[in-house]
């Protein structure tokens, strides 16, 4: 028997190994040969299908990108619209805005419009009772007027008399006409005026002392006559007294003030000058005093802005207010000594307290002071 040597044997377990081996490597081989030909075949139907769909994709895509455009196109017009809409509503929400402040206003207005109605409509109210309070106040008042028109009348009017001759004009005041103590029937009344008017009236007559004419006129403008006597006068003083030659009563006579009271007067105080300028009826006028402090050949006057004229003189200054006598107008102011300019509101007159002085001094008559006023009485009497 032949002995194979050890080495042999190794060598040979080994090749027969490796041919196995090798056998299972080809099997593997064929079958992964197998399994990438499957694979390949699955590669090549996904290629394809992968291809497909990638073209389907594209076309979609280009499609999507088409409506993207018009989307956007379609977005840039929505956003410009959205723009313009915004734009619009912010006019609006001002417009609304604006209209909620008028609308505020509106009712502020017509609220304070209510309030201004319910106040208009209180006035009117109140105007109305004013109203007939004052339809009636002056219902009375123009009654008071017609029965106060009629006292100043005769307080202040119905006293002053004209003195005139046929060449010269002038005016007096009446005093109370006073009962005689041993005939209490008959009455004396007494006079008062200017010197120089009954100076003037003497100076046109051939008699010295002559009566002096009296014309009295009554509410309706009938003229009574008389004639008057002086009692007593005062050149410087331009004064002068008479008495009526009737011993009848006369109606009305000037209310004379107490001293006291005339030594009130003041610069401003409203008087009344009463009497009978150009030969007319007795004219009342308004003025105030206005300087009671005005001297002329030393003797000191009153002036007053009351309109007054040639014929007032001797006439009566009375107070507006108590409507007592206070003065007797003496003088017209004049300017220039050529052509000598008559100042109707700068009239001079005789302050009754110089009167009141003169009289007490006389001798003729005194002035007896009462608790009404005063009167001036014959020495006789």
């Amino acid at each position: 028997m032949t002995r194979i040597p050890l080495a042999c044997m190794a060598a040979t377990g080994l090749i027969a190994l490796g041919i196995a081996r090798q056998a299972r490597l080809d099997g593997r081989i064929e079958a992964l040969e197998a399994t990438a030909a499957t694979r390949t075949f699955e590669a090549s139907a996904l290629a394809t299908r992968v291809a497909a769909e990638t073209a389907a994709l594209k076309d979609e895509l280009e499609q999507t990108r088409g409506l993207a455009l018009e989307h956007e196109e379609a977005a840039r017009g929505l956003s410009e619209e959205v723009k313009r809409l915004q734009s619009a509503l912010a006019t609006e929400r001002a417009a609304w805005d604006e209209l909620a402040i008028q609308a505020d206003r509106l009712d502020a207005l017509e609220a304070g419009a209510d309030l201004e109605l319910a106040r208009l409509v209180d006035t009117v109210e109140a105007t109305a009772s004013m109203v007939t309070a004052t339809r009636d106040q002056l219902e009375r008042f123009e009654s008071r007027v017609e029965t106060d028109a009629g006292a100043q009348w005769r307080a202040m009017v119905a006293p002053t008399v004209q003195l005139a001759s046929e060449s010269t004009v002038g005016s007096g005041v009446l005093l109370p006409s006073r009962p005689l103590d041993e005939d209490p029937t008959r009455f004396r009344t007494l006079l008062l005026t200017s010197w120089h008017v009954v100076r003037d009236i003497r100076a046109a007559s051939t008699d010295a002392e002559c009566p002096i004419p009296i014309v009295l006129r009554d509410q309706d403008g009938r003229k009574i006559d008389f004639t008057a006597s002086v009692v007593a006068h005062d050149v410087p003083l331009d004064a002068a007294l008479l008495a009526l030659d009737t011993d009848q009563r006369l109606d009305h006579g000037a209310q004379l003030p107490s001293r006291a009271r005339l030594r009130t007067a003041r610069v401003f105080d409203p008087i009344v000058a009463v009497g009978c300028p150009l030969g007319n009826d007795p004219i009342p006028t308004r003025g105030h005093l206005s300087d009671l402090h005005h001297r002329v050949g030393g003797e000191r006057f009153w002036m007053i802005s009351a309109p007054t004229y040639i014929g007032n003189s001797g006439g009566g200054i009375y107070s507006h207010g108590t409507r007592e006598l206070v003065g007797i107008f003496s003088k017209i102011y004049t300017h220039g000594a050529i052509r000598p300019t008559v100042i109707p509101h700068m009239g001079l007159v005789t302050p009754l307290a110089e009167f009141y002085d003169w009289i007490d001094r006389s001798g003729a008559a005194r002035v007896i002071e009462t608790a009404d006023g005063a009167a001036v009485v014959l020495a006789e009497e």
